[in-house]
């Protein structure tokens, strides 16, 4: 072998060598520095331990989700009334009396099936009325409640008399029970156990 070949070979070999021992030299260097960084620092098992039982459930199970905002009305428009308070349709006394019956009575609802007994058209001041049914202490309770609910002062004259008071018009109202044989002596065509109610007006 040339002596120049010879001399380059020798002169690779020790190149090479010098490469590797200083990587392993670096290698070692490194590993030092690694153990003596775990020695300053030790890992404690009791700080995992530490951490809040809170932060683990939502590491395990996730972020829980975002509770609904609730929802908002929309609001009123700017030209929004305030919601008034029916009230009772209850006409205003009249100075005037009464045309007739029907005009006194007008806009009333008969209470416990209260039905003409007696339709007298040329009779306009007064109506006969009968129920079945019902007892004469409902019958009179119920038809003064509707008879003040039209405006009228009640005044009782007797256990089955009242006077009606409005303005001007002046009602009389009388509640005939049946006798101990459910018939009516003054009523002959009323059915038997009928309640009679007379409105008259003066």
């Amino acid at each position: 072998m040339p002596p120049v070949l010879v001399a380059l070979f020798w002169a690779w070999f020790l190149v090479s060598i010098v490469v590797l021992v200083r990587r392993r030299a670096a290698k070692r260097a490194a590993a030092g520095t690694a153990a003596e960084q775990d020695l300053e620092s030790p890992a404690d098992p009791d700080a995992a331990d530490e951490e809040p039982v809170e932060a683990r459930v939502h590491a395990f199970v996730g972020a829980a989700p975002a509770a609904p905002s609730p929802a908002r009305l929309p609001a009123p428009p700017t030209d929004f009334e305030t919601p008034v308070t029916p009230t009772v349709d209850r006409p205003m006394p009249r100075s005037a009396p009464a045309a007739g019956l029907a005009d006194a009575l007008v806009g009333i609802r008969m209470p416990c099936d209260l039905v003409p007994l007696v339709l007298n058209r040329l009779a306009n001041d007064r109506i006969t009325l009968s129920t079945t049914g019902h007892p004469a202490e409902a019958v009179g309770t119920a038809l003064a409640d509707e008879v003040e609910r039209l405006g009228y002062v009640l005044r009782p004259v007797s256990d089955h008399e009242v006077l009606a008071t409005r303005g001007a018009t002046e009602m009389r109202l009388t509640i005939h029970p049946p006798d101990a044989e459910g018939r009516h002596f003054e009523h002959p065509t009323a059915r038997e156990n009928s309640i009679i109610v007379e409105i008259v007006l003066l």
